[in-house]
């Protein structure tokens, strides 16, 4: 009998569609993909272009790691995203803005530098991993965090 729900349960959650229009849907896909990118290039690349910028003190190649195509939309596009969505996209691209800035700006010797981009790293894929939770959600019809976990979060003993 277990099986059976699990299956009907899984079959169902198949079916189920995202209440947002087909556009809604690519422009959440398309901003998942392109923090996907940033985020990797960032966390994976980090040993490359900190040697670059060590050896040549030129900034120019921090240009190419931060591309993202987040800066070129417009608020017509982004209109068409779930409030929470923008919310948490912004706090993501917030704290690229912050290592692209740091790294324009910054007169720290190479290690200091590699130990901020390895912070700054680790946070960009902690929010990466909470703005796909919010995109996952939206496009499945389920809510990003349940009520289990809304209670968890919302007890007094978690302060």
């Amino acid at each position: 009998m277990a099986r059976w729900y699990q299956a009907q349960t899984l079959s169902c959650e198949l079916i189920m569609k995202s209440k947002h229009s087909d556009l809604t849907q690519r422009y959440m896909i398309l901003l998942k993909i392109d923090s996907k990118n940033l985020s990797d290039r960032v966390k994976t690349r980090h040993s490359e272009y900190i040697e670059a910028f060590s050896l040549k003190r030129d900034r120019s190649i921090f240009k190419e790691v931060f591309f993202s195509r987040y800066g070129k939309a417009t608020i017509f596009d982004l209109s068409h995203l779930p409030v929470e969505v923008i919310e948490v996209a912004n706090d993501f691209y917030q704290e690229a803005d912050k290592l692209y800035w740091y790294l324009l700006n910054t007169q720290d010797m190479p290690n200091t530098i590699e130990d901020e981009v390895i912070r700054y790293a680790h946070s960009l894929e902690m929010k990466f991993n909470t703005l796909e939770l919010f995109i996952d959600a939206e496009l499945s019809g389920r809510p990003a965090i349940t009520d289990e976990e809304m209670q968890i979060f919302s007890d007094e003993n978690f302060v």
